[in-house]
């Protein structure tokens, strides 16, 4: 390879806070940045798993709850004891616990799902953006948003969610865009994560309750989207991380507040 293309691609000595990356496509992105040179630090609720994937990679880890402001603004306060400051957050961590129809869902699964897959990316940003404008030498954000924020697909709540954050992403990016603090959002099909296949093996429960009213959200109609990926396959971790990496490294220097779509062609068709 190039040395120079090499260079674009170095996040050496960057520090990186990516949230809920003791699995899925957290992890993928935390292995990846800390591959290309960052120094990463894992925020979760998990704290076992952020510990064995952190060890993996020669990083750390940090208890961080999304939906409290007050543990966020505790985790990148840790970054910086245990780093020197902060480059980069990766704003990974949310649930689709709560997706379902409006006939099904209660108030409090409708909350709680803005709470984890929204709410949360304010929580995290904030600390993050103050610490990195306090710096003075910029940053980058990236937000993991769904195809589900583009096209109705898992329930109200989520997809709600999720098309809040491909929002919030333009909003902060120009927001911030003073402080060269680049803010951008990726936004991923159907990735194959291990939380899918304990789903699917019975281990945790479905997405969808079987008991669930038919709706247009709960019905044929969204079974059969679900296998329209025009590649054929579903995608890897990896997938996201490659796109994370090219939004985070020097390649993407001149992207700001847009919101990449890395689904196979899912939405396409």
């Amino acid at each position: 390879m190039d040395a120079a293309l090499g260079e674009l691609l170095s996040l050496d000595d960057k520090v990186v806070l990516v949230t809920g990356g003791a699995t899925g496509i957290g992890e993928g992105i935390a292995r990846l940045l800390a591959s290309a040179g960052a120094r990463v630090v894992i925020g979760d609720l998990d704290d076992d798993g952020a510990a064995k994937v952190a060890a993996e990679i020669g990083g750390t880890a940090v208890h961080l709850d999304v939906t409290s402001f007050a543990s966020a603004e505790a985790a990148v306060a840790a970054c910086v004891a245990a780093h020197g400051g902060l480059d980069v957050l990766v704003n990974n961590a949310g649930s689709y616990r709560d997706a379902g129809g409006i006939i099904d869902q209660s108030l409090e699964s409708w909350r709680r799902s803005i709470e984890v897959n929204l709410a949360s990316v304010f929580n995290c940003s904030k600390p993050a953006a103050r610490r990195m404008v306090d710096q003075g030498r910029g940053g980058g954000i990236v937000n993991i948003a769904s195809v589900d924020g583009l096209m109705p697909c898992l329930g109200t709540a989520y997809d709600s969610a999720k098309a809040g954050v491909i929002q919030f992403t333009k909003s902060l990016a120009l927001d911030l865009a003073p402080h060269q603090i680049r803010v951008n959002a990726i936004a991923p099909g159907h990735i194959a994560v291990p939380t899918l296949a304990k789903m699917r093996s019975g281990e945790l429960p479905p997405v969808w309750p079987g008991s669930s009213v038919p709706t247009g959200l709960m019905g044929p109609l969204m079974a059969q989207r679900a296998q329209n990926i025009p590649l054929g396959h579903s995608g890897e971790p990896l997938d996201i991380a490659k796109a994370a990496l090219f939004l985070l490294s020097d390649l993407g220097s001149y992207v700001t507040g847009h919101t990449i779509v890395v689904d196979g062609g899912w939405l396409l068709v």
